[in-house]
C-alpha cells in the first residue's frame, strides 16, 4: 500500500520538483522561483531566453513559459551523455566485468534497454562466464509470456464486479480497466497502454536488480492481474467493499486475492481542486487577452505553465504508485514474501519504496534517492526513539504514526533502512527475508510480542545492531537527491 504524498504537500514542504526532458548531450537546468514565494522548481531540458525578458523550457509533455527574471540556468550533462562516456570507457576496457558494471548502472538510472544490450555485448565477449550464463537463464524465463488463465480473470472480475471492464494483456500482466480509450498526445498511447508498459518495465527491472546482486528469482508462470479504475470514486467504492479502510491510498495490493488496484490520479479530489484553479486561471487569461491588460503576458504564461505542471505531476504520481504496488505484487508472486506469511510493514513497504519511481513523470530506475522519503527520514532522525533502528525493526513505526495521523514518516524510515541494507548488506537482507518466511502468520500476537520477535530475528542475522546503526547513520548522511545535488551546483 502506498500513501500518496500529493502535489501540494511537496510544494508546501519546499521540496524541489524535478521535471526532466530527454534532450541533447547537455541540458539547461533551470531553477524557477514561484512568484511571491521562496519556493523553487527545478526543470531540466532546453531553455531559451527570448527578447523582451521571457523564457521557454521544453519538456516532453510540452513547453513551459516563464518570466526570465524568475529563472537561474545551469548547463549540465544529461544522463544519456553520462552513459555515452561510461560506455566508451567500458568498450575500451573490453571486459565482461566492465560491461556488467555499466549494465547495473544503466538499470539503476532507468535505462533498461541499454542494460539488456550491454548484457548481450558481454555475452559475445565470453559466453562461458558463469554470471552471464545465470543471467541468460533468468532472461529466458523473463522473456517467456505467462500463460492465459481464464479462471483467474473470471475470479477477479467477480470480485470487483467488473464484467464490463476492458482487458489488456501484456507479456506478464492482465490489466482490467474502464474509461475512454483516449490517446495521450505525447506518447500516442492510451492510459491503459502506458500503465501496461510501465508494469513490464518494473517487472524486468525487479528480476535484473536482484540478479545483478547474485539472487536469481524465478518469475511466476501465470499473469499478474491488475485493475485500473478511471475514476477515484469507483476506486473508493471498491476499497469500502473490501473493508480496507485505506482512505488515503492511491493504490494497493491485496494478498488474499492476489490482485493490485489503482486509479487515475487525475480524478482525485486534490487534482480536481488543482484543475479548478487551472481553469480559473485560464478564464483570467482569456479576460486578460480580451482587455489587453499590461499584465496579460505574465498571466498567460503562468496559466499555461500551471496547466502543464499539473499534467506532469499527474503522470508522475501514477508512475510512482504503479511501480510501488507492482513490487508488492511481484514479491508475493515470486515467493520472496509469502502471501500467507507474517505481514511486516516496514519490510514490505521498505522494499516497495526502494523500487518506487517517483521522478518526473517517467520510469527513472531503481534505488532512487526520493526527496519525500529522505525528508521524512531526516525529520525523525534526531528522535532517540522514533528515529532509532530498534523502533523501525520492531515494526512499531507504522503503528505509532497511524495513531499520530500520518504514516508518511514511517514510510520514510522503512525506505531509509531498506535502502541501506539493500545497497550495503544485500546478502544479510536476503537472509533476513528468508528467516521471516519461516515465521507463523501471528494473527493473535500482541503488538509487543510481534516487536520482540522482529528484533530477535533481526539480531540473528545482524548481531551487532549498535554497530550497524552507526554505519546506517553515516550512510544516510551521504545521500542527496538528484535535485539537491543539482541545486548545490546551481548556487
Amino acid at each position: 500500500m502506498y500513501v500518496q504524498p500529493g502535489f501540494l504537500s511537496r510544494v508546501g514542504g519546499a521540496m524541489l520538483i524535478g521535471l526532466i526532458a530527454a534532450g541533447p548531450a547537455w541540458a539547461d537546468v533551470a531553477f524557477y522561483t514561484i512568484p511571491g514565494t521562496r519556493l523553487e522548481v527545478l526543470l531540466r531540458g532546453s531553455t531559451k531566453i527570448h527578447p523582451g525578458g521571457t523564457a521557454t523550457v521544453r519538456h516532453p509533455r510540452g513547453s513551459l513559459h516563464f518570466n526570465a527574471r524568475d529563472l537561474r540556468v545551469v548547463k549540465l550533462a544529461t544522463p544519456a551523455s553520462a552513459f555515452a562516456v561510461k560506455r566508451r570507457d567500458a568498450t575500451k576496457q573490453g571486459s565482461v566485468d566492465a560491461l556488467l558494471e555499466l549494465a547495473k548502472w544503466s538499470l539503476r538510472h532507468g535505462m533498461l534497454d541499454q542494460s539488456k544490450e550491454l548484457l548481450g555485448e558481454a555475452w559475445k565477449l565470453d559466453s562461458e562466464n558463469q554470471q552471464l550464463r545465470y543471467l541468460a537463464g533468468l532472461m529466458r524465463y523473463v522473456n517467456q509470456p505467462a500463460s492465459e488463465s481464464p479462471s483467474e480473470e473470471k475470479r477477479v472480475r467477480d470480485l470487483i464486479g467488473g464484467h464490463d471492464m476492458k482487458r489488456l494483456r501484456s507479456k506478464h500482466f492482465l490489466l482490467l480497466y474502464d474509461g475512454e480509450e483516449v490517446l495521450d498526445p505525447i506518447t500516442r498511447k492510451t492510459r491503459a497502454q502506458m500503465r501496461s508498459d510501465l508494469l513490464e518495465k518494473v517487472y524486468e527491472s525487479f528480476f535484473l536488480t536482484f540478479a545483478f546482486r547474485g539472487k536469481y528469482i524465478k518469475p511466476p508462470t501465470e499473469p499478474m492481474v491488475v485493475v485500473l479504475f478511471s475514476d477515484h470514486a469507483d476506486f473508493m467504492l471498491m476499497e469500502r467493499r473490501l473493508e480496507m479502510s485505506l482512505r488515503q491510498t492511491a493504490g494497493f495490493y491485496l494478498p488474499s486475492e492476489d490482485v493490485s488496484m489503482f486509479y487515475d490520479s487525475g480524478t482525485s479530489p486534490a487534482f480536481q481542486a488543482l484543475n479548478g484553479l487551472s481553469q480559473s486561471l485560464a478564464n483570467t487569461r482569456q479576460a486578460a487577452i480580451r482587455n489587453r491588460s499590461a499584465a496579460s503576458g505574465d498571466v498567460i504564461r503562468f496559466a499555461k505553465t500551471l496547466e502543464l505542471l499539473i499534467d506532469i505531476q499527474r503522470e508522475s504520481d501514477d508512475v510512482s504508485v504503479v511501480s510501488h504496488e507492482a513490487v508488492h505484487h511481484l514479491a508475493a508472486a515470486t515467493g520472496l514474501f509469502r502471501r500467507d506469511g507474517r505481514f511486516i510493514r516496514w519490510v514490505h513497504e521498505g522494499l516497495a519504496s526502494y523500487f518506487e519511481s517517483a521522478k518526473m513523470a517517467q520510469w527513472s530506475g531503481v534505488g532512487n534517492i526520493d526527496a519525500d522519503r529522505l525528508g521524512y527520514y531526516r525529520l525523525l532522525q534526531p528522535d532517540p526513539v522514533r528515529g532509532s533502528l530498534e523502533f523501525i525493526v520492531s515494526d512499531l513505526g507504522f503503528v505509532v504514526e497511524e495513531v499520530l495521523g500520518n504514516q508518511l514518516p514511517a514510510y520514510g524510515q522503512a525506505w531509509a533502512l531498506t535502502h541501506f541494507l539493500f545497497d550495503r548488506h544485500f546478502d544479510g537482507l536476503m537472509a533476513f527475508y528468508e528467516r521471516l518466511g519461516e515465521l507463523s502468520e501471528g494473527k493473535d500476537m500482541k503488538i509487543s510480542e510481534h516487536a520482540e520477535e522482529m528484533l530477535a530475528v533481526f539480531d540473528e542475522v545482524f548481531p551487532d545492531r549498535a554497530g550497524l546503526e552507526i554505519e546506517w547513520r553515516r550512510y544516510m548522511r551521504t545521500l542527496r537527491t538528484d535535485m539537491e545535488q543539482l541545486a548545490m551546483m546551481g548556487r
